[in-house]
């Protein structure tokens, strides 16, 4: 698969993921200053997205994209002077426009927003032209480093948490990233605290503070990141193959950072407080700046607020770094770059990794090469380079190309990459493996570049543009002040994504830099026929290999190999969408909507809600043809009811608001065998991914033409997503259904080698340590649940015959759940439903026959359950303190989520960023099989802190978190339910967000499909003695009534001088409450040693389920 599908440009560096919290009436003050602006070309953009744009350059040289979004627009009140959450002083609240009502092109009849309108989040990313490469070569991981602490507080607004605290209180997030030659800050917060926010968030480039008193902690920060990304092998992998390029080279900075670089190798913490803020002055320069903001406000208001606030940045106009004498040349490929190295890998996996460094590729955006080979070369489809490898057994998957991001994309070179994974049995033939990519791409030099491949890569892509559903504010504008260091004003929006001119030469002069005796190939297992001893350790992440020079035969080999007789470019792909038809609702609906005076197309959902709920329910009957669908309770805000019976249920609502011409279908397999034993549950695995690799030829060519499938084992069966252009859907559905019929027929050594991967996939799964924490608590609460621990010692006795038999009796009693929804008629939908039941054929299910599953309740007071991580190499431990409620109603619910928004800031600043226990710190609701309860997570190292430390540290949190929320009085809890019900009422951004959220109701069989409007309701009613009560009950410190704690704790391992192997076994291994723990105090009675003794006598929670009736 071409790495451009399966990599979005995403920042190497991606801090904890500060989510939304209360929001209050906030003020700010904008006083307009007259300053003149150039203003740039207009980017280009999709004829379906409707916001107005406009760049413009400040005098002080940042740029700035301001995005306009018409719908409903937003209109700054004028609101109190006082901004009791902020230190700022009077001046800093310079932001009150009366733009507000400014005239021009840009208007779109704004008016105050009113009860029914949804709401919106603004969004505003700022991103500095400077990243790791600029690291000086004795402080590595500087760059980084200095994205932390530009955060700690400036002049204007001193306290180092208060921007955080801010933005959660107004409903809000936050997140920065640094990347090799970029570095990016961004947040999101409800629009009419948007003005304040810039001002802050400004600051912190105009007179940030970076004190010394805050470099320790930040540091702590960093090293916890680094012991997170350590165990990555895609990470070590990265920093592996930065270290083969020439001495002093940028690309062979560690751009991650750690105490090592940031403390030990520096003499003393003045050298680095002195080199941050050179650093900074030298680099965050506003002319090294780019600015995107997006809000429903008219342009000049946005204009206004930016001048106001980063027209104050200072610009030291000097230039960026010179990187010229470190352009791509033939001295670039070293000879250590040009060898074959063996890497000890970290997770179970077995894959070929080969590299070619290339030229800079960022100015041939418009052609883009690098994409056109990428698609060939990991193409998927009949005569593909995958094909050949798959039928030899030699690999399961092919990912290629360059993922515009990190290393791979710089300005001085590219990355070009070919990822296999392999088998045993290519590993053993790794030689041949290797032969078979040289001859593909022969195959590509001779073949020379087709115009025809391009102008359907094209076609794909300008389809998708054309037709690009709206991205979350945040995530835009993150990715377009990127793609503003990069591409011309009038490209910002498409360059990234269009291919605007065929350039067969460049394309030619890509395939020629391809060739073996410039690659670098990296060889990743622990199963190579022969042990490989490993003779050398890369210096930051301790990566284990052994390097060597290409076999010489092998080498001569691949250099003259011609192109093989089963390659094959790939044929026209049938699947390209040619209709883009919309499609009507049936009369009914729009019978329905004229009866209660609904808009379908302008109404928000909110609105339509009020109106339906607020009316009688009628009785609908579908007709077209011969088919026809009675609905009883027939409503236009949720999905309807067109089929139930013993086999399936489908339901079904057309696309009112967003008319595109796609679709969603969703389909949920149930099977009484998925929850029967653990070795039914391995088999349903192993059944999902033999499809899957049965289907990969067939469906691969639908998936290019922007067709996609999502097919995955879940509690109760197997999951199939299917989306795209509605014209050609069916057909996938059918080639997918009509390959579950058949799936179990398979060579017996592809068998092997998929039920190999498989076993991998168990392996990598638990030596995570916070998925084996999750497993741990789920193992736990759970009746019954299928640990991938239990189905690990299964996996590897299973045989061919045995699946083959498993297939037939999955396949002939089953229930089907589905739900469709956007660009297709009701009658698509039922014709849909029951042509797979008709491919397919199986008896359906009693109600009684449906797998359920119920959650124990805990016993009253504290229960721990501490293993040791599965992961040897690895040093982080997980505490997930999990507190259980009751069976969730309403008012319950909203009085814990209530909680859980208070809490959220609170408690990263005090167990993240003032005790520093590790860098990720979370709390969140926990919704468990209709079971609430909420959870408190850290991540630690083991050479840091203890995990009975963290645990009390969590009790101590929480202590103190109680006393302030009955303090902090009926004023805080009036700012967090407001915002909390704003964020109910929060509008949908594409169709797949409704889509999902009406999934989970059939998944549940729950099929509250108004529950966001019932919790916004509920939240409004919540009273400060509700959250009181909650407290008292359920936390350590109240009356504990109700207080039912399990704290999971997964022990890190202590760093190792020499390597170890992975586990044997994936069993756990408990510990007592004296071991790793360094408390005496601890209980030994609170611990639990074995789950399943354990859970004999825990009662189960009853949750019922809504029955259907037929139709």
């Amino acid at each position: 698969m071409s790495k451009r599908n399966i990599f979005h440009r995403t920042p190497k560096f991606k801090p904890e993921v500060k989510m939304a919290s209360a929001r209050q009436k906030q003020s700010t003050s904008m006083n307009s200053k007259k300053v003149k602006v150039e203003v740039l070309p207009e980017p280009i953009k999709s004829t379906s997205d409707k916001k107005l744009y406009k760049t413009i350059k400040l005098e002080n040289g940042l740029t700035a994209l301001l995005i306009s979004d018409p719908s409903r627009q937003f209109v700054p009140e004028e609101l109190s002077s006082s901004e009791e959450e902020s230190s700022g002083t009077d001046e800093s609240s310079g932001l009150e426009s009366d733009s507000g009502k400014s005239g021009g092109s840009d208007q779109h009849g704004t008016k105050k927003r009113g009860d029914s309108d949804e709401e919106k989040l603004a969004a505003c990313a700022l991103c500095v032209g400077v990243g790791s490469y600029s690291d000086p070569h004795d402080i590595q991981g500087l760059a980084h480093f200095v994205e932390h602490m530009v955060f700690m507080g400036s002049e204007r607004y001193p306290k180092e948490n208060e921007f955080d605290a801010f933005i959660k209180k107004k409903g809000g997030s936050d997140n920065a990233s640094t990347d090799c030659e970029l570095t990016t800050f961004y947040f999101e917060i409800q629009e009419k605290h948007l003005p304040h926010a810039m001002d802050m968030f400004s600051q912190f480039f105009v007179s940030p503070l970076m004190m010394k008193e805050a470099m320790q902690r930040e540091r702590e920060a960093i090293e916890s990141e680094f012991a997170i990304a350590s165990p990555s092998d895609s990470n070590r992998k990265d920093q592996l193959l930065s270290s083969l390029f020439p001495e002093n080279h940028p690309a062979r900075t560690f751009t991650w950072g750690n105490l090592k670089s940031l403390k030990e190798d520096i003499d003393d913490d003045n050298r680095l407080h002195t080199a941050a803020h050179e650093f900074r002055k030298r680099h965050y320069s506003a002319h090294r700046m780019t600015v995107a903001v997006q809000a429903r406000m008219d342009l000049a208001s946005l204009e206004q607020y930016v001048v106001n606030t980063f027209g104050q940045i200072p610009t030291n106009r000097l230039p960026p770094e010179d990187f010229s004498d470190f352009k791509f040349s033939p001295r670039t490929i070293t000879p250590e770059f040009t060898s074959i190295y063996y890497v000890k890998p970290v997770s179970d996996t077995t894959e070929v990794h080969l590299t070619w460094c290339m030229r800079s590729l960022l100015s041939e955006y418009e052609s883009k090469p690098h994409q056109y080979i990428s698609y060939l070369l990991g193409h998927e489809g009949k005569g593909s380079l995958l094909s050949y490898l798959r039928k030899k057994v030699w690999a399961l998957a092919i990912y290629t190309g360059n993922s515009e991001s990190g290393i791979d994309y710089t300005s001085m070179y590219s990355l070009f990459s070919t990822q296999v994974v392999l088998t045993e049995d290519g590993l053993a033939n790794i030689d041949k493996v290797l032969e078979a990519i040289f001859s593909y791409i022969n195959m590509l030099k001779k073949l020379g570049p087709s115009e025809r491949i391009y102008d359907e890569i094209r076609t794909i892509e300008e389809t998708s543009f054309r037709f690009d559903e709206e991205s979350q504010p945040s995530d835009y504008v993150e990715t377009l002040s990127e793609n503003m260091h990069f591409f011309p004003p009038q490209h910002y929006i498409t360059g990234d994504r269009l291919y605007y001119k065929y350039d067969p030469k460049g394309i030619k002069s890509l395939l020629d830099l391809m060739r073996a005796d410039t690659v670098n190939i990296m060889i990743l297992s622990n199963k190579h026929p022969k042990p490989i001893k490993y003779d050398s350790k890369e210096k930051w992440f301790g990566t284990e290999y052994k390097r060597e020079a290409i076999n010489p035969a092998w080498l001569k080999k691949w250099l003259s190999v011609t192109p093989y007789s089963q390659f094959h470019l790939p044929e026209k792909n049938v699947y390209i969408t040619t209709n883009f038809d919309l499609i009507q609702p049936a009369k009914p609906y729009l019978e329905e909507a004229e009866r209660l005076g609904i808009d379908l197309i302008n109404n928000s959902a909110k609105d339509i809600h009020r109106k339906v709920a607020a009316n009688e329910f009628t009785s609908k009957v579908l007709k077209h043809g011969e088919l026809m669908a009675t609905v009883n309770r027939f409503r236009l805000d949720q999905p309807n009811l067109l089929r139930k019976n013993r086999h399936m249920e489908l339901w079904y609502k057309p696309d009112f608001k967003f008319r595109f011409p796609t679709a969603l279908l969703y389909f949920y397999f149930i099977t009484p065998l998925s929850l029967k034993s653990p070795r039914e549950a391995c088999l349903l695995d192993l059944w999902s991914d033999v499809l899957q690799q049965g289907l990969k030829e067939d469906v691969y060519p639908a998936n290019m033409a922007d067709l996609t499938h999502l097919l995955y084992v879940t509690d109760r069966g197997l999951t199939l997503k299917i989306s795209g252009y509605s014209q050609n859907l069916h057909l996938v559905v059918s080639l997918i259904s009509r390959a579950m019929r058949d799936s179990a027929r398979m060579p017996h050594a592809l068998f092997e080698a998929v039920r190999d991967v498989r076993a991998r996939t168990y392996h990598n799964v638990l030596i995570k340590p916070h998925k084996l924490a999750k497993d741990v608590r789920m193992s736990l609460l759970l009746e019954p649940y299928m640990s991938p621990r239990d189905k690990a010692t299964f996996i590897q006795n299973v045989t061919l015959p045995e699946l083959q038999d498993f297939t037939q009796k999955l396949l002939n009693k089953m229930y089907l759940q589905i739900l469709v929804q956007g660009n297709l008629a009701w009658h698509e939908a039922v014709t849909i439903s029951e042509n797979v039941l008709k491919t397919i054929k199986w008896d359906g299910l009693e109600p009684h026959e449906i797998p359920d599953i119920k959650v124990h309740q805990l016993p009253l007071g504290e229960r721990k359950i501490r293993v040791a991580s599965l992961n040897p190499s690895s040093t982080n431990s997980i505490v997930t303190n999990y507190y259980q409620g009751e069976r969730s109603t309403p008012q319950e619910a909203a009085a814990l989520e209530v909680l859980m928004m208070l809490m959220e800031e609170p408690v990263f600043d005090a167990l993240r960023t003032k005790e520093q226990l590790g860098y990720s710190v979370f709390s969140m609701m926990r919704y468990t099989f209709g079971v609430l309860g909420f959870s408190i997570t850290v991540n630690t190292q083991v050479d840091k802190f203890s995990v009975s430390h963290v645990d009390r540290r969590v009790e101590a949190f929480l202590k103190k978190f109680a006393r302030d929320v009955k303090r902090g009085g009926e004023r805080a809890l009036a700012a967090a339910r407001h915002a909390l019900v704003q964020l109910k009422h929060t509008a949908d951004y594409e169709l797949k967000e409704e889509v999902e959220r009406n999934w989970r109701e059939i998944l549940t069989q729950e099929y509250q499909y108004q529950r966001l409007f019932v919790e916004a309701d509920a939240i409004e009613r919540i009273k400060l003695s509700d959250i009181k009560n909650w407290i008292d009950n359920h936390f350590p410190s109240g009356n504990r009534s109700q207080f039912r704690k399990l704290s999971v704790q997964v022990v890190g391992n202590k760093p190792q001088d020499e390597s170890v192997d992975g586990p044997k076994k994936l069993s756990l291994i408990y510990s007592n409450a004296s071991e790793n723990s360094g408390d005496p105090t601890e209980n030994e009675a609170d611990f639990i040693k074995n789950i399943e003794i354990f859970k004999t006598d825990l009662p189960l929670i009853n949750v019922p389920k809504v029955e259907l009736a037929q139709c």
